[in-house]
C-alpha cells in the first residue's frame, strides 16, 4: 500500500484571524462550511470546506507565526485559476471559478532531482510524465516547482499548512512506507478521538501526514463529504 493508492484528504491552514480567513475562504472562494466548531477544546479543525476532491480545514495559531518576511511554499490552484492571490496569512491560491474546487496542489521545491525520487521512490506515487515533475494521488496532483522563494516573492515557510493523505490501515501504510526509506516525525503513531495519525517532510520541509479516520470522524459534520471524497465523488 504505497502512496499511489491513497487520497489527499485535507489541507490544514493555519491562521490567527479566523474572521479574515473565514471571510476570504467564504466570500472570495465561495467555498461551503461543512463544519464548525465555535467552542474548539482544542485548535484543530476549527472550520472545514468543501473544496471539491479535498477538504480545506483552518487551525487557529497565536500571531507570531506569522511574519511579513515569509509566506507558503504551497499553492493551491482552483480549477480555472489563473491569477495568483495571497490571502491575509500569506497562504497562496489561484483563483478561477466559483465555488471553488482545489485542482492541484503546488510545491516550490530547493532540489528537483531529490523531490522526485522522493516523491517516485519513497511515496511511489505515479508521475504520468517521467520529464515532468507532477505526480497524481488518490484525489488531486501534486506538482513540483523549482523555486528559491516563495510565490509572491517571500521566503519560503513551512509550518503554516499540513497535507494529509487518507489510509484505511495506518499501521501497514506506515510499516510499508518505512521500508521504502521514508523517515517519519514524532514519536509514531499518535491516537485520539478523530483517528490515527502519524507525520513527516519531504527533502524541501514541506509537512504532511498520514490519517487514519476513525468511525466517530466519519460520522461527524464533515463526514458525509470525507466519505464521498475517499469514494471518488
Amino acid at each position: 500500500m504505497t502512496f499511489r493508492d491513497l487520497a489527499l484528504l485535507y489541507v490544514f491552514l493555519e491562521a490567527h484571524d479566523l474572521a479574515a480567513q473565514r471571510s476570504f475562504l467564504e466570500h472570495r472562494l465561495g467555498l461551503a462550511v461543512i463544519e464548525t466548531d465555535e467552542d474548539p477544546h482544542h485548535r484543530h479543525g476549527v472550520v472545514k470546506y468543501d473544496a471539491g476532491s479535498l477538504i480545506l480545514s483552518l487551525n487557529l495559531s497565536p500571531a507570531s507565526r506569522f511574519g511579513t518576511s515569509g509566506s507558503d511554499g504551497l499553492t493551491i490552484v482552483c480549477t480555472g485559476g489563473t491569477t495568483l492571490t495571497t490571502d491575509p496569512h500569506g497562504h497562496h491560491f489561484e483563483v478561477g471559478d466559483r465555488p471553488a474546487t482545489v485542482a492541484e496542489l503546488r510545491l516550490r521545491v530547493a532540489d528537483v532531482a531529490a523531490s522526485v525520487a522522493f516523491y517516485r521512490d519513497v511515496l511511489g506515487l505515479r508521475q504520468p510524465d517521467p520529464a515532468a515533475p507532477a505526480f497524481a494521488t488518490g484525489s488531486v496532483p501534486i506538482v513540483l516547482q523549482p523555486a528559491p522563494l516563495a510565490a509572491d516573492g517571500r521566503d519560503i515557510r513551512y509550518d503554516t499548512y499540513l497535507l494529509v493523505f487518507h489510509t484505511s490501515d495506518i499501521d501497514r501504510s506506515t510499516a510499508e512506507l518505512a521500508a521504502a526509506g521514508l523517515t517519519f516525525t514524532g514519536r509514531g503513531v499518535g491516537s485520539k478521538d478523530i483517528g490515527r495519525t502519524i507525520r513527516f517532510t519531504d527533502p524541501s520541509g514541506h509537512r504532511f501526514c498520514l490519517y487514519e479516520p476513525s468511525d466517530d470522524a466519519l460520522a461527524d459534520g464533515s463526514g458525509p463529504t470525507l466519505r464521498k471524497i475517499l469514494a471518488g465523488r
